[in-house]
């Protein structure tokens, strides 16, 4: 299975590939015009977000003595966006997207300044709200005929699903909302990355993008270990809408996908303290006990995830993304161990260029 985006690189082959994270470096590309190359403004600061359950965000401020920029068309909203980091020629598409917000600020005393703010190009899926039957199609096929709808013309990579359901409902959904459901019913990641959709499994927990110690290259990390929504057992009681029969699927705790075989899961430790905790599901149309089962088992994964929570912060690495697998060391036993990249938010400016990063595991 190919990767969903990066290569795998530990922290001392990054400071090598950057030399020692000499210079760092943004480049702003609006309707391909580098502003910045081009002396049009001098940017302040640029700021990437991304997150695995939702649309990347980006912005960056520039002053504006007389809103020579705000009144010029350049930054006006729909004009696309893209945005590069990195150290001296390095440098990382972290976002291809579009102006959605124009923010200036008039001080009492000082030089006006203008923010400049959008979302990746995911966020064309979230404009309109859907009623609508797909019919004898697998939920990948499904996603393509989605994608092929987009305003912005995508390429995909699309990774097959293997079930073919009778009946597939979109109801009173966005585009990007029914995508996000198929994808997590498979256990899957729907989202844009520059010019292609991706529809498919994440990289593998083995797969670290960049290993960091704490004291050294991992400058701050804030952990939480929490059981309060964990579950040792899904149960899905549904029905066939065409026979109207009762159908039961199931997912116990030791199934969890990604999870450390030698690690304790969050429902393991609920079951030992508490006895069998389990979380119902009722009234949910399947066709099958495969896809009951199934679906079990996305539930019980995506609660299994919260098990534990993190933030740190790092030197600024374009390579921690939203979906990844960080090692972090240095931590003590229970926190020193690999962890999935839940939001990643990148900043340059004045200070620097720093990343903070939010992330999340499945056992202790």
């Amino acid at each position: 299975m190919s990767r969903l985006w990066g290569e795998q690189m530990d922290f001392a082959g990054l400071a090598k590939k950057y030399q020692n994270f000499y210079a760092p470096r943004f480049q702003v590309l609006v309707a391909g015009t580098d502003v910045a190359k081009n002396k049009l403004v001098e940017i302040t600061g640029v700021t990437v977000e991304d997150v695995l359950d939702g649309a990347d965000r980006f912005s960056f401020s520039f002053s504006d003595p007389g809103a020579k920029w705000l009144d010029s068309g350049l930054f006006d909203p729909g004009r696309e966006v893209e945005i590069k980091m990195g150290y001296l020629d390095r440098l990382t598409t972290m976002l291809v997207g579009e102006i959605i917000s124009l923010q200036p600020s008039f001080p009492a005393g000082g030089t006006p300044e203008l923010e400049v703010s959008g979302y990746d190009l995911s966020h064309q899926f979230t404009r309109v709200r859907r009623e609508r039957t797909f019919r004898e199609m697998k939920d990948s096929q499904v996603a393509a005929s989605v994608a092929g709808e987009a305003k912005h013309k995508l390429k995909t990579d699309i990774e097959d699903t293997a079930t073919v359901h009778p009946v597939i409902v979109q109801s009173r959904q966005t585009d990007f909302e029914f995508l996000t459901e198929l994808a997590q019913r498979n256990f899957f990641k729907f989202t844009v990355r520059e010019r292609t959709l991706y529809f498919k499994r994440l990289q593998g927990a083995n797969e670290v993008a960049v290993s960091m110690e704490y004291g050294r290259s991992l400058l701050s990390f804030t952990p939480e270990l929490n059981i309060s929504g964990q579950v040792s057992e899904v149960t899905v009681r549904g029905w066939n809408p065409r026979t109207r029969e009762a159908i039961i699927g199931r997912a116990r705790r030791g199934s969890e996908e990604g999870r450390e075989q030698q690690r304790s899961s969050g429902g393991e430790m609920v079951e030992n303290i508490y006895g069998a905790v389990e979380e119902r599901v009722l009234d949910r149309p399947v066709f099958s006990r495969q896809e009951a089962d199934s679906l079990a088992l996305a539930i019980l994964n995506r609660l299994a995830e919260g098990l534990i929570k993190g933030d740190g912060g790092c030197i600024g690495l374009p390579e921690i993304r939203a979906g990844v697998v960080v090692e972090l060391k240095g931590l003590g036993q229970k926190f020193s161990r690999r962890y999935r990249v839940e939001s990643s938010t990148h900043t340059m400016g004045s200070s620097g260029y720093a990343t903070n990063f939010r992330v999340k595991e499945n056992t202790v």
